[in-house]
């Protein structure tokens, strides 16, 4: 009997945009899950823009905090614009701050940022 080692973690977190006029960007952000802990070594973490109210939102990229933080890779978003995949070596317990960046397809005038976060829980 072959055994075989654990299958990499995978946490997939939904991003809905609503449109707000009262907001500086126009928009509304939030994650499910709002914090995502991680509990697993090298964890891939996709955000997924799942509800945008029928506006046509990607992601443009992402910064995360601390910067010298050695637990993210740099951020890959898809050629669609709609899912941003980030890395987690998850090593050390912390929290990160992920800073989203989104913008109305061919509107460069409509950039706008949200700021969740990721808790950092490693295995013992």
């Amino acid at each position: 009997m072959s055994t075989y080692p654990p299958s990499t973690s995978f946490v997939n977190i939904l991003v809905f945009v609503k449109p707000n006029p009262a907001k500086p960007s126009g928009f509304d952000v939030s994650t499910s899950p709002a914090i995502p802990v991680i509990t697993e070594a090298d964890t891939v973490i996709n955000y997924q823009i799942f509800d945008s109210a029928g506006y046509d939102i990607i992601f443009t990229g992402a910064d995360v905090t601390p910067t010298d933080n050695a637990q993210l890779t740099s951020p890959s978003v898809s050629l669609s614009g709609k899912l941003l995949t980030i890395s987690d070596a998850n090593t050390k317990p912390l929290m990160l701050s992920v800073n989203l960046k989104f913008q109305i397809r061919g509107k460069s005038d409509s950039k706008f940022e949200h700021d969740p976060q990721i808790s950092n829980n490693p295995p013992n």
